[in-house]
């Protein structure tokens, strides 16, 4: 499968993210999309290698679960564990005891075609709630979060 990954912050309330994410869906169905919450948002690279490994999973029928959405939350969150990865990272987390007073930040990430990512990156752009990632830079924290990724994958 040949694909390409987006990711873009999102700054909008959380409650406000269930709804926001359903709107996104309806409008763009061949897109994979997920919201997560992170108190740290990785780098575009670290994201797009994720997102890479979720197509390549889907590709190969090798996904963490039943669907890429759910795959992409998973690699996000460093867990094969869906309710784990939920109470982690999911878009209404509120975090572990240790991250508390820290300010959690919403991170849309979607997968899929070049043409179908593209509208959807030319929707963001417009929205001013967004911020779309770039760079090409990877830190030591962002090429560990996608070694644990990838990882995740040769469990059996």
């Amino acid at each position: 499968m040949v694909g390409e990954v987006l990711a873009a912050t999102l700054d909008a309330p959380r409650g406000e993210a269930a709804s926001e994410l359903k709107r996104l869906r309806s409008l763009h169905p061949r897109l994979a999309i997920q919201l997560v919450s992170l108190t740290e948002v990785p780098g575009n690279r670290t994201v797009e290698m994720i997102g890479q490994q979720t197509m390549r999973a889907s590709s190969s029928g090798a996904l963490l679960a039943s669907r890429p959405e759910v795959d992409l939350l998973l690699r996000l969150a460093g867990t094969t564990q869906i309710s784990e990865a939920i109470e982690r990272s999911g878009y209404g987390a509120e975090g572990k005891e240790e991250e508390e007073g820290e300010g959690r930040k919403l991170l849309l990430v979607a997968v899929g075609s070049p043409r179908a990512v593209g509208g959807l990156r030319r929707a963001l752009a417009a929205d001013p709630r967004y911020v779309l990632l770039e760079g090409e830079e990877i830190d030591a924290r962002g090429l560990a979060m996608v070694e644990r990724a990838a990882l995740l994958g040769t469990r059996s």
